[in-house]
């Protein structure tokens, strides 16, 4: 008995895990991500297109990748972004002040650290 019910449970985290490990991120051509300005609280939206730059003060934003998930799994976004700053850079370098993966489910897990802006994703367009 014991041994068929620890068949069962294994059997059945096999399958969860085997049908989360195979779903698809789906690709899309834009991002929309929320820019709250820390000194003035004021809040700005910025719609970025893949591989373009978008200006929000000194910062310069370049948005990598945007994908989303399937409509049969939980709604969720990710984007793979390259943030900028133009004050405190070199002559020969441009300071790269963030670079990663940014989801729309949980901001805090992969933030932008500045004094000035808090950016965060909402979704893939």
């Amino acid at each position: 008995m014991i041994r068929k019910f620890n068949f069962i449970i294994s059997f059945s985290l096999a399958l969860f895990f085997y049908q989360d490990s195979n779903s698809e991120w789906l690709d899309n051509k834009s991002a929309e991500f929320n820019a709250l300005d820390k000194i003035t609280a004021r809040t700005k939206k910025l719609e970025i297109s893949l591989n373009e730059e978008e200006n929000l003060g000194s910062l310069i934003i370049i948005l990598k990748s945007c994908q989303n998930r399937p409509p049969d799994y939980l709604p969720e976004s990710a984007a793979y972004i390259e943030i900028f700053d133009l004050l405190n850079q070199s002559e020969d370098k441009q300071n790269l002040v963030f670079s990663g993966w940014m989801f729309s489910s949980s901001p805090a897990i992969s933030a932008l650290e500045h004094p000035i802006y808090d950016i965060s994703l909402v979704s893939c367009k």
